[in-house]
Formats: C-alpha cells, sequence, structure tokens
C-alpha cells in the first residue's frame, strides 16, 4: 500500500508546475465530452447528428429570433418481436435562439424516451429536460393520445424563454 501512495505522490509533483502558471493551461474551445455524440454500440444503436436551422420565432411585436438546432439522437430498437420493450432514444439537442444585435439564449433538450408495449398500445417515457415546457417525467400512450403521468417541473417553453432573455 505505501508504495502505490508514493506513486500517486510522484504523479502529483509532476502536475504542481502546470497548476502554479495558469498561461500554461489554456481554456479548450472543444465541445465537452457529454455533449460529443456517442458510440453506435458495436452496429446495436444508430446515431441522427442533428445541425439545421428552424422557422424564426415570433416574440410579438414585430421581435423574431433565428433558432439553430445542434446535437445528435442515439435511438436503440429492440427487435424481439414477444419483448416489451420497443425502442430506446437518447437526446442531447441544443436550441441556439440568436435576436437581430447577435445576442444568443442557449436551451439544451436532453433525456431518454423509452417505447414500450403495455396491453398491446405503445407507450412513450420521457425524462429529462424537453423544450415544450417541462424539466421531469411524462409518459403518454401514443395508441390513445393521453398523457398517463406527469411529473415534475412545468415552465411556457424554451421559445417564451428565449423571447424573455433576448428581447
Amino acid at each position: 500500500m505505501p508504495r502505490a501512495i508514493i506513486m500517486v505522490l510522484v504523479g502529483t509533483l509532476f502536475l504542481l508546475p502546470a497548476c502554479q502558471d495558469p498561461t500554461s493551461m489554456s481554456q479548450s474551445s472543444a465541445t465537452p465530452a457529454f455533449a460529443r455524440a456517442p458510440a453506435t454500440g458495436n452496429g446495436h444503436k444508430f446515431v441522427e447528428l442533428i445541425d439545421e436551422d428552424a422557422p424564426a420565432v415570433d416574440c410579438e411585436a414585430g421581435e423574431f429570433l433565428d433558432l439553430h438546432f445542434g446535437g445528435w439522437i442515439q435511438f436503440r430498437v429492440f427487435d424481439e418481436p414477444v419483448k416489451r420493450n420497443v425502442e430506446l432514444d437518447v437526446f442531447h439537442v441544443v436550441g441556439t435562439f440568436t435576436n437581430t444585435a447577435g445576442e444568443t439564449f442557449l436551451f439544451r433538450d436532453i433525456g431518454p424516451e423509452h417505447y414500450y408495449l403495455d396491453d398491446g398500445n405503445l407507450i412513450v417515457a420521457s425524462s429529462g429536460r424537453f423544450g415544450g415546457g417541462l424539466i421531469g417525467h411524462i409518459v403518454t400512450n401514443l395508441t390513445t393520445g393521453e398523457t398517463e403521468f406527469i411529473a415534475g417541473k412545468e415552465f411556457a417553453g424554451a421559445e417564451a424563454l428565449a423571447c424573455e432573455a433576448l428581447t
């Protein structure tokens, strides 16, 4: 055990000089690891990259915001015909709202969606942060169109937040 402690201390000595000079550690401009597209799981998953402009957002009184979506959605389809699970999607999409002055507002739409069968009905259970106005969990019966469960913090939606911040 003392040998492991010595190795950690020696390794720390190599890091200390870099920490003393703040210019030696520049901030990375690379995309954070959690925002990069995930792996395909050796062909068991499909990853769709997103990089597209959306129609402008009307904030009333003649104010419009440009909107761009970037990020990814990872899909995993379960192809066992007698099983309950149908599909699992994990999404990480960033909406960038921009006003005419060039100021931006970011909204991150992040979380998983689990599609499954329940008594012959197709159900989707979604968790996370949704641009439509929920940070929480929602279960929707896609066969009937009914919301079966909702929990979390509801808000006006990403567009309303962006308009409030940028106009």
